[in-house]
């Protein structure tokens, strides 16, 4: 791996093998902006995190593995990160820097898109048949459940909306509405008519 700051270039040995086989190619590399964490996703369904620590006194860095079950889907966001594996149809969720995995959601049916809001407080899970599921992150409280009128294509969320991309061309932005928020009715208020 080479990792490349403003003043110099680092390169770091990257050996998986201990977690995957050398047969089943990387299929993708996710990370976020700010975090010095990589998410190592492999054709096989294998998910590693790998925390980057790097020492640029003397170009040399070192890295942390954490083997995560086989995921279908994943996200990351703001060290929290949400996996799920059609096999069990369950949604996983992991706070990357306690090291902690909470207990598992039975999910109904298949997840086809997952994703959380900006801060990682909420997790959205679009199940089939077009069913929105919003769950709060510290104690996997569903809040919320949704029937879609029409199939998603993607969706993205920041901390106050969620917006789907529909098969019709339409967005449907929904406001994220937790009810022990002490602030919604003020939010709901603020909304333009």
């Amino acid at each position: 791996m080479v990792i490349c700051t403003m003043e110099r270039v680092i390169y770091i040995d990257v050996d998986v093998s201990p977690y995957i086989s050398s047969s089943s190619p990387l299929k993708s590399i996710t990370s976020e902006k700010t975090q010095h964490l990589l998410l190592l996703y492999f054709n096989n369904k294998t998910l590693i995190s790998c925390q980057v620590k790097l020492n640029e006194s003397n170009e040399k860095g070192s890295l942390q593995f954490t083997p995560f079950d086989q995921a279908d889907k994943f996200c990351l966001q703001n060290n929290c990160l949400a996996t799920y594996n059609n096999g069990r149809t369950q949604l996983n969720l992991h706070d990357i820097r306690s090291c902690t995995c909470y207990e598992p959601i039975q999910l109904d049916n298949e997840c086809q898109y997952l994703c959380f809001n900006e801060s990682a407080t909420y997790v959205f899970a679009l199940v089939k048949p077009r069913v929105l599921f919003m769950y709060r992150m510290t104690d996997r409280r569903q809040m919320s459940k949704l029937f879609v009128y029409d199939f998603v294509l993607s969706m993205v969320a920041d901390n106050d909306f969620l917006v789907l991309a529909m098969n019709d061309r339409r967005l449907l932005t929904l406001m994220i509405a937790d009810p022990d928020d002490p602030t919604l009715q003020a939010r709901i208020q603020a909304l333009p008519s």
